[in-house]
């Protein structure tokens, strides 16, 4: 296996002469909606610099993308990113405005700049370098953006059922995997991510020798995920005669208790992402005073690990309240709304390690891309369902800043992460 890190070749890849097509797609608003103009941003791009994309239409004004470049031969390494951002909130919290790119002081401020126009744009700008350069991939590059990441993953599911992640032998998501320096300890602390005592340990004495903003990892696995919504159906009646009615809310708590109690007792975990991890979020019930209420509802997103799978923890659940429905007083309904499996890779490390490699080099942070698990869900999840081999990580430019105000990306690292991307996609691409 070669390794091409010639200072030359290192100052080549990653120019910054296409480095505008960043700020071009934060402002496009793209917030769950209007994926398609983004998408013919990226398809005109590629076309001016001879690559061929194809539109794939989803729904009205929300668009996919797929490009390839190489010889359609293995080995064939995915590049995927998701064209929508999360909502930008409160207008007074943003020093400057969300969907108008603004660089100040080395950073790149906007909505999506972090999570994660940066890292997609960064792909298109790798397949333009390297089929400008006519580099001789002696195998396949695949562009997937995708529509709806932020909340339905509609896009990765609809790219996953027509095939287009199958044949893949590892797929690089470009999701924000950067951490400011200071915030590391915190970062760990939140749940956010796992790494073992030992590797923290020797990260954080590292970073008293660095200089670099921030330390970005490599995501190696990360937690499912499951919505649901329990029901509870109870009998009105007037508040002065209580007893004449079924308090739904009574009923709710009941459950909710028996729920809280069910979690407690999983012992299940994975060494890399932990235990589940259960979060009510929502509950909902009665609509008037002066009358007992016939219906309450919780809602629930849980955060799951391959030990215990989706299917079966949703099984675990229904068997909770059928239990429940034998007291005739009870009327209790499980609707799942969205389930995404957990995502860990397969004892396969060809990627990883190409990345780690390269990266102690160019990136010159403390640490050469650490492996670490992560709380969060991406495309990756759909993209497994059809491929249950491949080698997928997440690691991309952006930072903690994401779905915040006043989001940005360090242009550095920007910079350096675009001529990592090239370098490791030669190199993956060379023949063994």
């Amino acid at each position: 296996m070669s390794h091409p890190t010639t200072p030359d070749r290192r100052r080549h890849y990653g120019s910054t002469r296409k480095t505008s097509n960043c700020p071009d797609l934060v402002n496009i608003r793209t917030v769950n909606e209007n994926e398609r103009a983004a998408a013919d941003y990226l398809i005109n791009l590629l076309a001016k610099h001879g690559i061929s994309a194809n539109r794939i239409d989803q729904f009205p004004n929300r668009s996919n993308v797929v490009a390839e470049i190489g010889n359609g031969q293995h080995p064939k390494l995915g590049f995927s990113g998701h064209l929508d951002t999360v909502h930008e909130n409160e207008l007074s919290h943003w020093a400057t405005p969300p969907f108008e790119a603004t660089i100040h002081d080395n950073r790149l401020y906007g909505r999506g700049t972090s999570d994660m126009k940066a890292g997609l744009a960064q792909f298109v700008i790798t397949m333009i370098e390297l089929h400008e350069q006519q580099e001789p991939l002696h195998g396949t590059i695949r562009l997937l953006a995708t529509i709806s990441e932020e909340l339905t993953e509609e896009g990765a599911a609809m790219l996953s059922d027509a095939g287009y992640g199958d044949d893949l032998d590892a797929i690089l998501f470009a999701e924000p995997t950067g951490v400011p320096i200071a915030q590391i300890d915190q970062y760990f602390a939140s749940g956010a991510a796992t790494i073992s005592s030992e590797k923290l340990e020797q990260l954080m004495q590292a970073t008293t020798q660095s200089t670099a903003p921030e330390q970005h990892f490599i995501i190696n696995a990360h937690k499912g995920w499951i919505s649901y919504t329990v029901t509870s159906r109870g009998k009105a009646a007037h508040s002065s005669m209580p007893k004449l009615g079924i308090n739904a809310i009574d009923n709710l708590v009941q459950y909710y208790n028996a729920e809280k109690a069910f979690y407690h007792s999983l012992t299940e975990r994975h060494p890399g992402l932990g235990k589940t991890v259960y979060a009510p979020d929502v509950f909902i019930g009665g609509k008037q005073v002066n009358s007992i209420p016939d219906l309450a509802v919780e809602k629930v997103k849980v955060r799951t690990i391959p030990e215990l799978s989706n299917e079966n923890l949703v099984r675990k659940l229904r068997e909770l309240i059928q239990k429940l429905n034998e007291s005739p007083t009870m009327n209790l309904e499980l609707t799942v709304e969205q389930s995404e499996d957990p995502v860990a890779n397969n004892g396969h490390d060809r990627l990883t390690k190409l990345l780690q490699h390269h990266a102690a080099a160019i990136l010159n942070e403390p640490l050469a891309l650490p492996t670490i698990g992560s709380s969060m869900g991406t495309d990756a999840s759909e993209f497994r369902r059809h491929n249950p081999d491949g080698e997928f990580l997440i690691v991309g430019p952006g930072n903690t800043t994401a779905h915040q105000a006043n989001e940005y990306v360090e242009i550095s690292s920007f910079l350096k992460m675009q001529t990592l991307f090239a370098i490791v996609a030669i190199n993956y691409l060379q023949p063994d």
